[in-house]
């Protein structure tokens, strides 16, 4: 059992799970805002007076004229999967499994809400609930990718207390505190029967003895958000906003079903691997910078626009240290770059009571090609939404949205399964094609 010590090396890497592929770059989250969604996110960070928009700029909660919440919901669903997929394990031994699937990426439902107050003439105070980033997967447990690729789910609520204040008339800042919970829950295959075969344990060949493992593990982190507002022309706002980078540190459990792998219950006997066991792990979410305007082009039509950088080089690599001193740490290589987003939209006010929107946005992926995986099948983007606010009274108002992601290009996997994590997971081609709707709404209440 000499080389279980080297040969283990990738064997129980656990990737974090596939996002849905409506959200925004990675596995970001933008769909916090019907009103927002409609016109594809353009010029959010320029929303004045509004307790819905603090989650992109907290500036925005100045100029309330009361209190007021701000309730949303918002449903993804679509056709996505993979196909042509074909896996080999230690470079000769074919895996097997499924080659196609049309349904890995299961509907998604992200709720968020707000409520803000002024309590002077210049200061309001607020709180919103939202869900800045979210994962979800399932992969058929035959798959030909199972051994890079299970179900999963990532699930963050990040509560924040905004203050907003009106520096003059035409200009204001915020600031908001984010408390963010992260909950980690995903499970994988691990080739147990070729790590047996490799330290020539008799009856085991590359494939034959699978063991199934899950992890859960979660973690609180803080945050903050900054941004101001400013009108630099008549009918024209600009908006800043900058989220900083929060950095999760997980403390979780694997377990092992080894009763099911004959192999890794060998291979437990003899050394102690593959028992369950605590684990402590690292995960650095990005920071972001975005800037918005709205500009008024005529009494009924205003124009918006954003750009926004996510800095995902800090999602360099993910690393697991298990307690277990038999269980060698896991390394997950991501090497993401920073993405950009760009957005266009208009808003046209059909009634004194009624506004139509529309926009169109592009946003990049942060995966580099060579490192793209089946669990997060991430490509450029380009979203298509339409949108509608319904005043029903002096108190309350509707906001309704939909829209159309599409990804022209087709994720290719072409993983190789030369790198030493990737040793006992072998490598993988695969094509994965993505087409998500989405449809949000919102309720506002002025009390």
């Amino acid at each position: 059992m000499a080389q279980i010590g080297t040969s283990l090396a990738g064997a129980v890497i656990v990737t974090l799970a596939a996002t849905h592929q409506a959200a925004a770059s990675g596995f970001a989250v933008e769909h916090q805002n019907a009103k927002a969604m409609g016109s594809s996110y353009a010029g959010v960070q320029a929303r004045a007076a509004d307790s819905g928009f603090a989650v992109y700029n907290p500036a925005s909660l100045a100029g309330l004229g009361g209190l007021e919440t701000s309730s949303n919901a918002t449903i993804l669903w679509g056709k996505t999967g993979y196909e042509n997929a074909s896996a080999t394990l230690l470079g000769a031994f074919p895996a097997g499994g499924l080659s196609s699937d049309d349904r890995v990426l299961p509907e998604a439902f992200i709720m968020g809400s707000a409520i803000a107050a002024p309590v002077t003439d210049r200061l309001t105070l607020g709180l919103t609930l939202s869900t800045p980033f979210g994962l979800k997967s399932q992969y058929d447990v035959a798959s030909a990718a199972r051994y890079y690729a299970q179900d999963a789910s990532l699930l963050t609520l990040a509560v924040s207390p905004t203050a907003a204040f009106e520096v003059s008339d035409k200009i204001a800042i915020g600031a908001s505190l984010k408390i963010q919970y992260m909950d980690l829950t995903a499970s994988t295959v691990v080739d147990a029967g070729g790590l047996a075969f490799l330290n020539s344990v008799p009856g085991f060949t590359p494939g034959s003895s699978d063991l199934f493992a899950e992890f859960k593990g979660d973690d609180i982190d803080v945050g903050f958000t900054a941004g101001a507002q400013a009108e630099i022309a008549q009918g024209v706002r600009i908006g800043f906003s900058y989220a900083s980078r929060v950095t999760h540190e997980f403390d979780g459990d694997v377990t092992f079903e080894r009763a099911g792998s004959p192999a890794a219950a060998i291979l437990n006997g003899a050394t102690g691997i593959f028992a369950d066991s605590p684990f402590v792990s690292t995960l650095k979410l990005p920071a972001s910078y975005a800037l918005g305007v709205e500009a008024a082009a005529t009494d009924r039509l205003t124009l918006l626009g954003s750009v926004q950088l996510m800095r995902w080089s800090a999602f360099d690599r993910v690393v697991f240290d298990f307690e277990n001193p038999a269980q060698p740490p896991e390394i997950i290589v991501a090497n993401w770059s920073d993405s950009w987003s760009f957005a266009i939209g208009g808003e046209y006010q059909l009634t004194a009571r009624t506004d139509f929107r529309a926009g169109f946005s592009y946003d990049e992926t942060p995966i580099v090609d060579q490192f793209a995986g089946p669990r997060i099948p991430d490509t450029d983007r380009r979203w298509a939404t339409i949108g509608l606010s319904q005043i029903l009274s002096d108190r309350i108002s509707v906001d309704v949205a939909g829209g159309l992601i599409v990804s022209p290009k087709t994720r290719e996997i072409r993983l190789d399964g030369t790198p030493p994590e990737d040793l006992l997971r072998g490598a993988l081609n695969a094509d994965v094609k993505i087409n998500t709707y989405a449809a949000s709404l919102r309720i506002r209440y002025k009390f």
